[in-house]
């Protein structure tokens, strides 16, 4: 399966994806590490249910204007 998907698509196409895939993650472990370090360090559980409320609430904002 894989080696239709990498025969269809040229070598270019596949570095993108690698490199854009890379970014995302590198991304992604930097906000979270900013969060872990500046949302209630010490306290953990309470700084996961806030950051969890604020993105639902978040998602929702951004949902609804796009209405």
């Amino acid at each position: 399966m894989l080696e239709g998907v990498v025969k269809k698509s040229n070598f270019y196409d596949v570095t993108v994806i690698i490199l854009v895939s890379l970014a995302i993650i590198g991304f992604w472990r930097g906000a979270w590490n900013l969060m872990d370090r500046y949302i209630f360090p010490n306290e953990f559980l309470l700084s996961q249910i806030l950051t969890i409320i604020g993105g639902i609430i978040l998602l929702i904002i951004i949902s609804k204007s796009k209405q």
